[in-house]
Protein backbone atom coordinates (compact mmCIF):
# COMPACT_ATOMS: atom_id res chain seq x y z
CA UNK A 1 0.00 0.00 0.00
CA UNK A 2 2.79 2.45 0.89
CA UNK A 3 4.50 1.65 -2.42
CA UNK A 4 1.31 2.45 -4.31
CA UNK A 5 0.99 5.80 -2.47
CA UNK A 6 4.58 6.69 -3.43
CA UNK A 7 3.91 5.77 -7.07
CA UNK A 8 0.70 7.83 -7.22
CA UNK A 9 2.42 10.70 -5.43
CA UNK A 10 5.28 10.66 -7.93
CA UNK A 11 2.80 10.81 -10.82
CA UNK A 12 0.97 13.87 -9.49
CA UNK A 13 2.05 17.24 -10.82
CA UNK A 14 3.61 19.58 -8.24
CA UNK A 15 0.53 21.82 -8.42
CA UNK A 16 -1.45 19.13 -6.56
CA UNK A 17 0.58 19.78 -3.42
CA UNK A 18 0.52 16.09 -2.58
CA UNK A 19 -3.27 16.10 -2.12
CA UNK A 20 -5.58 13.76 -3.95
CA UNK A 21 -7.83 15.67 -6.33
CA UNK A 22 -11.08 14.30 -7.69
CA UNK A 23 -11.73 15.59 -11.17
CA UNK A 24 -15.02 14.80 -12.85
CA UNK A 25 -14.95 13.98 -16.54
CA UNK A 26 -16.87 17.13 -17.53
CA UNK A 27 -14.59 19.38 -15.48
CA UNK A 28 -11.50 17.84 -17.03
CA UNK A 29 -12.85 18.32 -20.56
CA UNK A 30 -13.79 21.94 -19.82
CA UNK A 31 -10.36 22.71 -18.34
CA UNK A 32 -8.56 21.18 -21.32
CA UNK A 33 -10.83 23.02 -23.78
CA UNK A 34 -10.38 26.32 -21.95
CA UNK A 35 -6.61 25.90 -22.07
CA UNK A 36 -6.57 24.97 -25.77
CA UNK A 37 -4.46 27.44 -27.67
CA UNK A 38 -6.44 29.43 -30.18
CA UNK A 39 -4.91 32.19 -32.20
CA UNK A 40 -6.84 34.90 -33.97
CA UNK A 41 -5.77 35.60 -37.51
CA UNK A 42 -4.18 39.05 -37.50
CA UNK A 43 -5.07 40.05 -41.04
CA UNK A 44 -8.75 40.52 -41.82
CA UNK A 45 -10.21 38.14 -44.37
CA UNK A 46 -10.14 39.44 -47.92
CA UNK A 47 -13.41 40.07 -49.73
CA UNK A 48 -12.78 36.90 -51.76
CA UNK A 49 -12.26 34.82 -48.59
CA UNK A 50 -15.45 36.19 -47.03
CA UNK A 51 -17.33 35.50 -50.27
CA UNK A 52 -16.01 31.92 -50.30
CA UNK A 53 -17.19 31.34 -46.73
CA UNK A 54 -20.55 32.98 -47.43
CA UNK A 55 -21.04 30.66 -50.42
CA UNK A 56 -19.69 27.40 -48.95
CA UNK A 57 -19.75 27.46 -45.13
CA UNK A 58 -22.92 26.60 -43.25
CA UNK A 59 -24.11 26.38 -39.68
CA UNK A 60 -25.60 22.98 -38.85
CA UNK A 61 -25.60 22.99 -35.08
CA UNK A 62 -24.93 20.24 -32.60
CA UNK A 63 -27.51 18.65 -30.31
CA UNK A 64 -24.86 18.56 -27.57
CA UNK A 65 -25.15 22.35 -27.24
CA UNK A 66 -28.95 22.53 -27.16
CA UNK A 67 -31.37 22.04 -24.30
CA UNK A 68 -34.15 21.60 -26.86
CA UNK A 69 -32.42 20.17 -29.97
CA UNK A 70 -35.75 19.68 -31.77
CA UNK A 71 -36.01 23.49 -32.10
CA UNK A 72 -33.04 23.17 -34.46
CA UNK A 73 -34.34 20.04 -36.22
CA UNK A 74 -31.69 18.00 -34.40
CA UNK A 75 -32.00 14.61 -32.74
CA UNK A 76 -31.29 14.71 -29.00
CA UNK A 77 -27.95 13.11 -28.10
CA UNK A 78 -28.12 9.61 -26.67
CA UNK A 79 -25.67 10.58 -23.93
CA UNK A 80 -25.59 14.36 -23.33
CA UNK A 81 -22.47 15.74 -21.66
CA UNK A 82 -22.77 18.03 -18.66
CA UNK A 83 -19.67 20.03 -19.59
CA UNK A 84 -21.10 21.36 -22.86
CA UNK A 85 -22.14 25.00 -22.95
CA UNK A 86 -25.72 25.38 -24.11
CA UNK A 87 -26.91 27.93 -26.63
CA UNK A 88 -30.02 28.24 -24.47
CA UNK A 89 -27.83 29.79 -21.72
CA UNK A 90 -27.09 32.61 -24.16
CA UNK A 91 -30.65 33.12 -25.38
CA UNK A 92 -30.34 31.17 -28.64
CA UNK A 93 -33.54 29.13 -28.79
CA UNK A 94 -34.09 28.70 -32.52
CA UNK A 95 -32.04 28.15 -35.63
CA UNK A 96 -32.95 31.46 -37.33
CA UNK A 97 -31.06 33.37 -34.63
CA UNK A 98 -28.15 30.93 -34.93
CA UNK A 99 -28.10 31.31 -38.73
CA UNK A 100 -28.14 35.11 -38.41
CA UNK A 101 -25.18 35.02 -35.99
CA UNK A 102 -23.32 32.70 -38.36
CA UNK A 103 -23.84 35.12 -41.28
CA UNK A 104 -22.61 38.00 -39.12
CA UNK A 105 -19.55 35.98 -38.09
CA UNK A 106 -18.65 35.32 -41.73
CA UNK A 107 -19.30 38.96 -42.67
CA UNK A 108 -16.95 40.30 -39.97
CA UNK A 109 -14.41 37.53 -40.47
CA UNK A 110 -12.90 37.14 -37.00
CA UNK A 111 -11.31 33.74 -37.60
CA UNK A 112 -8.56 31.48 -36.32
CA UNK A 113 -5.09 31.36 -37.79
CA UNK A 114 -5.53 27.65 -38.54
CA UNK A 115 -7.69 25.95 -41.14
CA UNK A 116 -9.23 22.47 -41.01
CA UNK A 117 -9.83 22.34 -44.77
CA UNK A 118 -8.76 24.70 -47.56
CA UNK A 119 -10.55 28.00 -47.06
CA UNK A 120 -12.36 26.91 -43.88
CA UNK A 121 -10.95 28.35 -40.63
CA UNK A 122 -10.89 26.02 -37.63
CA UNK A 123 -12.85 28.59 -35.62
CA UNK A 124 -14.96 31.64 -36.39
CA UNK A 125 -16.05 33.96 -33.61
CA UNK A 126 -19.01 36.29 -33.24
CA UNK A 127 -20.29 38.63 -30.53
CA UNK A 128 -24.02 39.30 -30.39
CA UNK A 129 -25.71 42.64 -29.64
CA UNK A 130 -25.75 41.81 -25.92
CA UNK A 131 -21.99 41.18 -25.76
CA UNK A 132 -22.23 37.38 -25.63
CA UNK A 133 -19.33 35.63 -27.34
CA UNK A 134 -19.80 32.52 -29.49
CA UNK A 135 -17.32 30.18 -31.09
CA UNK A 136 -18.14 28.36 -34.30
CA UNK A 137 -16.09 25.20 -34.66
CA UNK A 138 -15.41 23.56 -38.02
CA UNK A 139 -16.48 19.97 -38.42
CA UNK A 140 -19.79 18.45 -39.16
CA UNK A 141 -21.61 16.07 -41.42
CA UNK A 142 -20.01 17.42 -44.63
CA UNK A 143 -17.25 19.79 -45.69
CA UNK A 144 -17.85 23.40 -44.70
CA UNK A 145 -20.14 22.75 -41.75
CA UNK A 146 -19.80 24.48 -38.38
CA UNK A 147 -21.45 24.11 -35.01
CA UNK A 148 -21.41 26.85 -32.42
CA UNK A 149 -21.64 27.43 -28.71
CA UNK A 150 -21.36 30.32 -26.27
CA UNK A 151 -18.06 31.00 -24.56
CA UNK A 152 -18.53 31.60 -20.86
CA UNK A 153 -17.22 34.84 -19.35
CA UNK A 154 -15.00 32.75 -17.06
CA UNK A 155 -13.14 31.40 -20.08
CA UNK A 156 -9.90 33.36 -20.72
CA UNK A 157 -10.81 33.43 -24.42
CA UNK A 158 -13.95 35.51 -23.77
CA UNK A 159 -12.21 38.88 -23.26
CA UNK A 160 -9.70 38.21 -26.01
CA UNK A 161 -12.48 37.59 -28.55
CA UNK A 162 -14.67 40.47 -27.31
CA UNK A 163 -11.76 42.90 -27.67
CA UNK A 164 -10.75 41.63 -31.11
CA UNK A 165 -14.38 41.74 -32.23
CA UNK A 166 -14.73 45.41 -31.24
CA UNK A 167 -11.69 46.26 -33.37
CA UNK A 168 -12.53 44.01 -36.35
CA UNK A 169 -16.18 45.05 -36.45
CA UNK A 170 -15.14 48.60 -37.28
CA UNK A 171 -12.41 47.85 -39.83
Amino acid sequence: MAGLRRLVSSLRPPSCGGKMQVVHMGQQARRVRDETKRSIREAPLTAAQRDFLAAHARYEGSPLHKKEPHNFDLTPPSSPREDKTLCDEAGIFDKKVAFDLFRLAVEVGLVSETEKAAGFPSQIWVVDADGRVFELMYGGSVVGRYHGYPIRRSNPLFNKIATAWAVRRHV
